[in-house]
């Protein structure tokens, strides 16, 4: 079972970020298209850190922003079903929202409070 939410990010220095896009001749990892000069673009992890994708050289790829958006969208609902599915696995369960009243009270759906209940 993969680490789900564990990899931590690192900071890359613009060199680091012309080399990926250098590496790959500037193509969007998403979308295929070449990136234009001024086109607003970021390194991208086509394997989510969340999703236990690791942050290395091999796993970034340089991206459009839109096309970014559209993947990280996809990319919460999986994260978030990972953490799930890993949480149900090791046996965590989620919290009810609802208390059990405790000796003498009893909840009252008229009021919406726990109210004490007369002798």
């Amino acid at each position: 079972m993969t680490d789900v939410g564990t990899t931590p990010r690192k900071a890359m220095s613009p060199m680091q970020r012309l080399q990926i896009f250098e590496k790959h001749n500037g193509i969007c990892c998403l979308c295929d298209r070449k990136i234009q000069a001024g086109e607003k673009w970021i390194v991208e992890h086509p394997r989510a850190l969340g999703l236990g994708g690791a942050d290395t050289d091999e796993n970034k790829r340089p991206a459009h922003e839109s096309c970014r958006r559209v993947k990280d969208k996809a990319d919460v609902t999986a994260i978030a079903k990972a953490k799930r599915m890993k949480a149900r696995h090791l046996g965590i369960k989620k919290h009810s929202g609802f208390r059990k009243p405790p000796p003498g009270y009893k909840y009252s759906w008229k009021s919406g409070r726990m109210e004490k209940v007369a002798p």
